[in-house]
């Protein structure tokens, strides 16, 4: 019968490898299938959402020079992990695969060295601390925060979306000082622009889009700062220009 292709060359799909140490043969668990079952725990770990789930660095599309710097900085911060003096924050407009590359990030570092992460949206989180004060919730506040503080990678996806309350505010404050204090490595993403961006104008009115820092307050701003380098993205929305264009995707 032929071997199946998954199946491990090393234990033969058994679990087990013989191995031998100083004259005398002993069964341990295979070293190959054992990473490869860490790997897979470790993903659903970091609970990626499922639209998210295949993005990765050979599957990034590129549409701008921007788009290429970007991808080139994702992959020597992977290399250099943890040997990295700070985390990354991609920002830049809707669609141009800012979440893209910090679930790549994620993804191949769980897969290259193993390391424990954890993928937040920020409306979502907020909306289950919120629900962990409540009587019938299955979490409390404590089991939401702790992964928040303790993983080696937090991918922080869409900072500044919550809605500017003090509470809201608190609560990014709590978390993030916490990952500067003991030196855990942070990858955000943003939509906000980090400077005052131009004024647009609806019936005659002018509507300024707030940026960042005034989103977040200065504070937590120039601590984000410190923590990461700005990793800046443009390019054509992928979500609308360019499949309602039909252009071809150019893979990296």
């Amino acid at each position: 019968m032929k071997q199946q292709e998954s199946e491990c060359l090393e234990c033969r799909g058994t679990g087990w490898s013989l191995v031998r140490r100083d004259g005398t043969e002993t069964v341990e668990s295979c070293p190959k299938c054992g990473a490869k079952d860490r790997i897979g725990r470790l993903l659903r770990m970091a609970q990626i959402p499922p639209r998210y789930g295949s993005r990765g660095f050979d599957a990034y599309s590129i549409h701008h020079p921007l788009q290429e710097e970007a991808l080139k900085r994702s992959i020597e911060y992977v290399s250099s992990f943890p040997q990295v003096p700070r985390g990354l924050l991609f920002c830049g407009p809707c669609g141009v695969g800012k979440t893209h590359l910090a679930v790549a990030v994620l993804k191949q570092l769980v897969q290259e060295k193993q390391i424990r992460t954890r993928f937040i949206d920020e409306t979502e989180l907020l909306r289950r601390l919120q629900y962990s004060y409540g009587p019938d919730s299955p979490e409390t506040e404590r089991e939401v925060l702790l992964p928040l503080f303790s993983v080696d990678l937090l991918v922080w996806d869409d900072l500044g979306t919550g809605r500017p309350t003090e509470w809201v505010a608190e609560t990014i404050r709590t978390i993030l000082n916490h990952r500067y204090t003991y030196e855990k490595q942070t990858v955000l993403t943003t939509n906000l622009p980090l400077k005052s961006a131009e004024s647009q104008y609806l019936r005659g009115e002018p509507i300024r889009t707030q940026n960042l820092a005034e989103r977040i307050g200065q504070r937590l701003y120039s601590r984000i700062m410190e923590m990461c380098r700005i990793v800046e993205i443009d390019g054509p929305d992928a979500r609308t220009e360019i499949h309602k264009a039909g252009m071809d995707f150019q893979q990296a």
